[in-house]
């Protein structure tokens, strides 16, 4: 009889508090994405590189429902290279990705922590080849206009206005004597997306950023717009990000992108991209003018819902090369030619969970 009892205690105790419990859940996810690759360019290039499709990453994310519509998240995001195993941030396995923690209702959403900002959350879907691979736009890599994400990051995400929603954030700089514009970034978004049509414009400033040992202000604006025609999607997109330096004139570096993509039969995908890039190089205040080309093309093949193979291939050019500044690569590793052309070729699979 006492075992029974004490069997049942467990039940009792779910029973009692069951609605917590169905109101409560935590999801992992992740993507696992690795490609063979090669390069041609000054020499021949190959490896394994992650992410040639999409990033290369893991996560945890968990909602509690508090009642009368409010909701409390969290999500917790780490990259890693499926070719090594290692944390992509350079310090191990991390949540560099992602580390917030908020709530959401008729409001709309507000987290804190580290995120992407809301000028690339509404920018980056214009790139059919998702940044990533040596396919992927590198609009924001280049110069000092790495923005990705941020730490100290607050973040609103507005409910949807008819298609319309608002996003914005502000992140402290967390400096030793510090004002709120010490150091600190902030951005908006606006985005708007309605049946087959979607638009998006963008603007941030980052303050104060010691890059080289020159005291930079930051300041980009971006504009996208797709269209699904049902056959195939058309996208295109523009950034400007302008560095200025204390007491130097302004560096300016711009990214226009064309995409197109069209389905092949149920489980196929074709995919092509423009990118063209105008930027400046700036050695001891003496601003050099840059300018590339990438072409890209490629296929993905959908083997399930979660499951995809896939292949790239890239060519890019920059004009003007001068080998002792440098310039635009499909590869960091791998060596420009004389001319700085290389061209590239990735073949991948890529799993979803």
């Amino acid at each position: 009889m006492k075992k029974k009892i004490m069997a049942t205690l467990p039940l009792l105790a779910a029973a009692a508090t069951g609605s917590a419990f169905a109101q409560s859940s935590v999801t992992l996810f992740g993507n696992v994405d690795a490609a063979a690759t090669v390069v041609d360019g000054h020499n021949t290039w190959s490896g394994l590189n992650s992410g040639g499709n999409k990033d290369s990453y893991f996560g945890l994310r968990g909602v509690e429902d508090l009642g009368g519509g409010l909701k409390a998240q969290f999500w917790l995001e780490s990259g890693i290279n499926a070719d090594t195993g290692a944390g992509d941030s350079g310090s191990g396995v991390d949540f560099k990705r992602r580390a917030t923690v908020g709530m959401m209702g008729n409001f709309g959403e507000v987290n804190l922590g580290r995120d992407e900002t809301a000028a690339y959350k509404a920018m980056k879907r214009y790139d059919v080849f998702h940044h990533a691979g040596i396919g992927g736009s590198q609009a924001w890599g280049i110069g000092n206009n790495d923005d990705k994400r941020k730490d100290n990051l607050i973040g609103y995400v507005s409910p949807s206005f008819g298609g319309v929603t608002f996003s914005a954030n502000y992140a402290f700089g967390e400096t030793n004597q510090s004002t709120w514009k010490t150091k600190a970034y902030y951005d908006a978004a606006v985005s708007y997306d309605q049946g087959p049509w979607s638009a998006s414009l963008a603007a941030e400033q980052q303050n104060n950023v010691d890059f080289g040992g020159a005291n930079i202000r930051q300041r980009a604006y971006a504009v996208g717009t797709g269209y699904d025609f049902g056959s195939f999607k058309l996208l295109g997109a523009y950034r400007q990000a302008r560095n200025t330096p204390e007491g130097q004139s302004t560096v300016k570096s711009e990214t226009y992108t064309l995409g197109a993509s069209a389905p092949v039969g149920a489980a196929g995908v074709v995919k092509a991209a423009y990118n063209h890039y105008q930027y400046q190089y700036q050695p001891v205040g003496v601003a050099t003018k840059l300018k590339a080309d990438q072409l890209s093309l490629g296929y993905e093949h959908n083997l399930s819902k979660r499951t995809a193979v896939y292949g790239t291939y890239a060519f890019l050019k920059n004009k003007d090369y001068d080998a002792a500044v440098g310039g635009m690569s499909l590869e960091p590793a791998a060596l420009l030619s004389d001319s700085g052309k290389q061209q590239g070729l990735q073949v991948g699979v890529r799993h979803t969970f």
